[in-house]
């Protein structure tokens, strides 16, 4: 699962994205190496979001990672921008 893994920073997507699920340029959105963010994640230093929607971060995630669907990631952006760490967001 992991070698399929595509990360976006969250903040970067939600200044990209006009409506939840769409981004203008995915170019524009910054990515992060599997490795950047097993050292980031051992140092407690971002929180991992899956996007996908229920089902399927049931069927298996990052562990640690928070669900929060695409589709909701708009309304909750205050939220998520309030915490102290970085924000990686993952679909599989």
């Amino acid at each position: 699962m992991l070698s399929r893994v595509c990360l976006f920073i969250a903040l970067a997507v939600a200044a990209c994205v006009p409506a939840a699920g769409q981004v203008a340029d995915e170019t524009a959105v910054p990515r992060i190496s599997l490795a950047d963010l097993k050292k980031a994640v051992d140092a407690k230093q971002v929180l991992v979001v899956d996007v996908r929607d229920a089902f399927w971060y049931a069927e298996g995630h990052i562990p640690g990672a928070v669900n929060i669907p695409l589709e909701e990631i708009q309304a909750k952006v205050s939220t998520l921008k309030g915490g102290k760490k970085a924000i990686v967001t993952y679909c599989a």
